[in-house]
């Protein structure tokens, strides 16, 4: 009998009117007061009538106005048509309207949600959803249960990146964490997730500097005990990120990046948000 929390879809109940789908894709649904959202779209079209379904149960006749994709690779969108044809909801990504860099906020009488870009972790196009009210952050495919999302090469620049978007999803607080796929998780995940990246390097680049071979330093840099519980973190993931951290230490990658604050140009205040926004309401994680 298999012991993976996805195999069987899962609806857990965040707060009041606040549902998430947890399976190997996730999606959520969010009662705001007087309508409510969604949050990403499976890959799986046939999976409307039980979507819907389980929304009616839950949410009985609140309007569904705004699907929220945090990227657009197909398992994310797969229902955006089937939201848009049933309920007349609004499509809202970075293809279909560009979010500015300080987010839009979609305002309810119950809760209110910013949707928030962060590009580039995974694609061009990375939002996250924040719902301060319940403290519940959606990073999309930016985290993915000890993966490396990137879906361009691994270098000094990107490894910067990565942390600081990292630091920045931290800086929420957030009580629950959605990533994209898989079981939801805390701001602890997060933290952790920076600490394996960045050891993962340190060992690595050592094992290089002393003349050990890929396979040597494949069978040395073992997954850490704290992490063997993690989503599919031994089946495949921890092999994949130590794949790419040595085949970028290997191309002249040498330092880590530092742990330093990014400008207040380019970073919104989770504790005391920007409204400056209307007003208006690949397989990473796996």
């Amino acid at each position: 009998m298999s012991n993976d929390p996805t195999d069987t879809p899962q609806l857990i109940k965040v707060g009041d009117g606040f549902h998430v789908r947890q399976a190997v894709d996730n999606m959520a649904w969010i009662d705001l007061g007087d309508c409510a959202i969604v949050v990403d779209a499976l890959e799986q079209a046939e999976l409307r009538q039980e979507v819907f379904d389980a929304i009616r149960a839950t949410l009985g006749d609140r309007p569904i106005r705004y699907v929220l994709n945090t990227h657009t690779h197909y398992d994310h969108v797969a229902l955006n048509q089937s939201f848009r044809k049933h309920f007349g909801a609004e499509i809202i990504n970075q293809r279909t309207q560009r979010i500015a860099p300080d987010g839009r906020w979609f305002e309810g009488t119950r809760r209110r949600a910013l949707m928030l870009p962060m590009p580039s972790c995974h694609t061009d196009e990375d939002c996250v959803v924040w719902l301060p009210d319940d403290k519940a952050l959606f990073v999309g495919d930016i985290f993915g249960w000890g993966l490396i999302p990137l879906t361009r090469e691994l270098d000094s620049q990107t490894a910067r990146l990565l942390v600081d978007t990292h630091q920045r999803l931290i800086d929420f607080d957030a009580a629950v964490v959605i990533p994209g796929h898989g079981p939801l998780c805390t701001t602890a995940h997060l933290k952790r997730w920076v600490e394996y990246f960045l050891w993962l390097h340190e060992q690595t680049a050592q094992a290089c500097s002393a003349g050990k071979s890929d396979s040597q330093i494949t069978r040395q840099v073992r997954p850490p005990d704290d992490m063997k519980t993690w989503w599919r973190f031994l089946e495949w993931k921890h092999q994949d990120s130590l794949g790419k951290v040595l085949a970028a230490v290997r191309s002249g990658w040498t330092a880590p990046p530092a742990l330093t604050p990014l400008s207040c140009a380019t970073h919104v205040s989770p504790r005391r948000p920007c409204r400056g926004g209307t007003g208006r309401g690949g397989l990473a994680g796996r």
